[in-house]
């Protein structure tokens, strides 16, 4: 292949990066200088980069074990359990930070539901809410990736370690465990990452004693608006997930789509797999129902309460807090991005090869509080409107998942259908709009709703531009009335993002199940 072919194959790629890469050489031509990199010693940067390390890989281990015995009963067995095993991949991807926030505070503050109960545990703004709530977001991962690795595992191998006289429990940790040691490492990466650039949770729940890089690199913005001290913190971050994702990308590309899992046939568990699972099971969906209920339900004076819901569309309350506004924006950037994303994905599998791989790839190493401060910066440099800035924002990191979401079925399309309508005169056009729409159809609409879905409740970006006087989003003005104490319409718009999210990811599903 001729260089200009691979140029104009690779074309979009070149477009893509370019965009993502502009917002940060805005930052660096300005504001970095060497001497930035001496920060690295400096004794308060050390701690932050310690207790981000440290608070990620406790929080990756912790939820490794808990999800052991879960994700081998999700392996083993068919049943309403093990679909809702699989279905928590629901919470790390879909669950609105804010809102597992407002939930987790319901349940375990001083006058939350388990105090109410006589179980006074009273553990916000702690190092221990910080762990507990990482553990509730990001465990589902592990249940997913575990499970799935079991599942492929030959009936065969084990049933020739059975015939030697190996029990269940050898058998596990001399044939099962060393066959998914690829999907461990997969799931623990992603995990230690996705614990390493939490924002809204060590923002809200560990208060001002516990802040982590992506807090800083924020709150630096915010207080003192010191771009290069937040560069420099960024810049830390960045080496620290570049090294990361080049482990990573020594495994197999993952894939963050949900499916519709396959089982060979009904297996039996211990019981100690089931009461465990049961026990996971509570721990992950008590706060995702109490998240959808409070928009209808006083968990303080535990009365059926619709107040703070007709609150949120009161004049008064929207002179103040833009409730309406904010909801009718982040329906409209969702909407925007996924439509965006999806055909920047489409387009950039079209002309699929490694080079093209490996740029999208690596852009989930990027900190999303590191491009929200770039993107700032571009509106105080060109006074670009932030309606724009937020979308291309929101447009760079979907643009990966929507990749990874339409990968198999776009690279495993039948080639033969293509070339035969080429033969017959087709010109792309046709061929998209007469064969490859029509047959990838529910794979591009089941994107779509997920990139909304995870959009709709992204708070990052939208926080560390500072964007909720300019162009108010639903994440950004639920943090505010719960930061200015209006809990009822904070818990209700927090149940009514929970319910519009959870319908969007229930639509996606059906669709994947139907494909």
């Amino acid at each position: 292949m001729t260089m200009k072919k691979q140029f104009k194959n690779n074309l979009f790629a070149i477009f893509f990066l370019f965009l993502l890469l502009f917002p940060f050489f805005m930052l660096f031509k300005d504001f970095f200088q060497p001497k930035d990199l001496i920060n690295i010693k400096d004794p308060q940067t050390l701690r932050i980069l310690g207790f981000t390390c440290y608070q990620s890989f406790l929080s990756t281990v912790i939820s490794f074990f808990i999800t052991l015995l879960p994700s081998y009963f999700s392996a083993k067995n068919k049943g309403v359990l093990s679909k809702l095993l699989e279905n928590s991949i629901f919470i790390p991807f879909f669950f609105p930070p804010v809102s597992a926030v407002i939930a987790f505070s319901l349940l375990f503050s001083s006058t939350g539901l388990l105090a109410k109960s006589g179980i006074k545990i009273n553990i916000m703004y702690s190092f221990t809410a910080i762990i507990i709530a990482h553990v509730f977001y990001n465990s589902p991962i592990f249940v997913k990736y575990l499970s799935e690795g079991l599942r492929r595992i030959p009936q065969s191998l084990k049933e020739s370690a059975y015939v030697e006289g190996a029990g269940k429990v050898k058998t596990f940790f001399y044939i099962e465990l060393p066959l998914i040691l690829p999907s461990i490492s997969r799931a623990f990466f992603l995990v230690f990452t996705y614990s390493f650039t939490s924002f809204a949770i060590v923002l809200n729940l560990g208060g001002i004693k516990y802040s982590t890089l992506e807090v800083a690199i924020a709150t630096t913005l915010k207080g003192t608006l010191n771009f290069s001290k937040a560069l420099s913190y960024a810049l830390i971050q960045f080496i620290v997930l570049t090294l990361i994702n080049i482990f990573m990308s020594k495994f197999e590309p993952q894939s963050f789509e949900y499916n519709e899992p396959e089982y060979s046939a009904n297996k039996k568990t211990g019981k100690l797999s089931l009461v465990i699972s049961i026990f996971y099971l509570v721990f992950e969906y008590s706060l995702v129902i109490i998240g959808i209920a409070s928009c209808f339900f006083n968990f303080i004076t535990l009365k059926f309460d619709l107040s703070g819901f007709i609150n949120l569309f009161s004049k008064e309350l929207n002179n103040r807090f833009p409730v309406i506004q904010s909801i009718f924006n982040s329906i409209s950037v969702s909407a925007i991005t996924g439509i965006l994303a999806t055909i920047a994905a489409y387009l950039l599998l079209k002309k699929y090869n490694k080079i093209i791989n490996i740029a999208i790839m690596s852009t989930f190493g990027i900190s999303s509080a590191f491009l929200g401060m770039a993107l700032l910066y571009l509106n105080i440099l060109y006074n670009i409107p932030f309606f724009i800035l937020i979308i291309l924002g929101f447009f760079l990191i979907s643009v990966p998942l929507a990749y990874s979401f339409l990968y198999q079925p776009i690279l495993s399309f039948d080639k033969k259908i293509i070339e035969a309508a080429k033969v017959d005169g087709a010109n792309k056009l046709v061929i998209f709009s007469k064969i490859e729409l029509p047959l990838l159809f529910s794979s591009f609409l089941s994107s779509f709703l997920q990139i909304f879905a995870i959009i709709y409740g992204e708070f990052t970006i939208s926080y560390t531009m500072q964007i909720r006087d300019y162009f108010p989003l639903s994440s950004i003005v639920n943090y505010s009335l719960s930061s200015s104490r209006f809990y009822r319409e904070a818990t209700a718009l927090s149940g009514l993002n929970v319910i519009i999210i959870f319908i969007t990811f229930y639509l996606s599903s059906l669709i994947r199940k139907k494909e």
